[in-house]
């Protein structure tokens, strides 16, 4: 079995070598910009990406759960190789009351916007906005991110139909996060047709055959 070596964003990779794909070079060094399998092909070093990680881009809406409070930040896990900080300073709200635990606590899930991205993807966020919220109920499940696409379908067909055949409201976090509430048995519904999803989301008909199902279910 041939071994991969992983890599963090930021973490030196190489030295006198031509920069490949998801690095950069300061000097001579060559450094992964993302996190993922370090990779050298002749004089070129790359990083390939690891699929099951979320990659933060600035104006996605994720799904995050609270890790660690500091004195004016929350810390969120976003599946992503860093954790997202949520400062304090963009939600002018709560500074009065001097304790961020009252609003998030750690193991909360809550709904973010990642407004900022540096070159080695720790991003900051913000949950002042549509949409964005502390999760109080129902469940979260999680799939590959880039299966988000295909839960979504194409103009929103799929996520439209499970939310009509289930009667849930549903949110689903670029990074693969998925937020389901409603009654219990249909929430159980829409996590298994998920799963399905993500398992053939190569097939075709895809759409009509998890209708089917949920139409079967009732």
């Amino acid at each position: 079995m041939v071994h991969r070596e992983t890599v963090i964003p930021g973490e030196k990779i190489g030295k006198n070598l031509k920069p490949g794909k998801n690095t950069y070079k300061e000097d001579n060094n060559i450094y992964s910009s993302i996190y993922g399998f370090k990779n050298k092909r002749n004089d070129t070093i790359e990083v390939l990406p690891i699929k099951s990680k979320y990659i933060p881009k600035k104006g996605d809406k994720v799904i995050g759960i609270v890790t660690d409070i500091s004195f004016n930040n929350w810390f969120l896990n976003i599946n992503s190789p860093y954790d997202a900080r949520l400062p304090v300073s963009l939600h002018p709200e709560y500074i009065e009351s001097g304790d961020l635990k009252q609003h998030l606590k750690i193991g909360d899930a809550a709904i973010i916007e990642i407004v900022e991205v540096d070159k080695e993807l720790q991003a900051d966020a913000n949950m002042d906005g549509k949409e964005l919220k502390k999760i109080t109920k129902g469940t979260i499940t999680q799939i590959t991110p880039t299966k988000v696409p295909r839960v979504i379908g194409k103009n929103a067909s799929m996520i439209s139909m499970l939310k009509r055949e289930t009667d849930c409201q549903i949110y689903v976090g670029q990074n693969g996060r998925i937020w389901i509430d409603g009654e219990k048995q249909n929430i159980e519904k829409v996590t298994k047709a998920i799963q399905m999803i993500e398992q053939e989301a190569h097939k075709s008909g895809l759409t009509n055959k998890i209708k089917t199902y949920l139409k079967n279910q009732k």
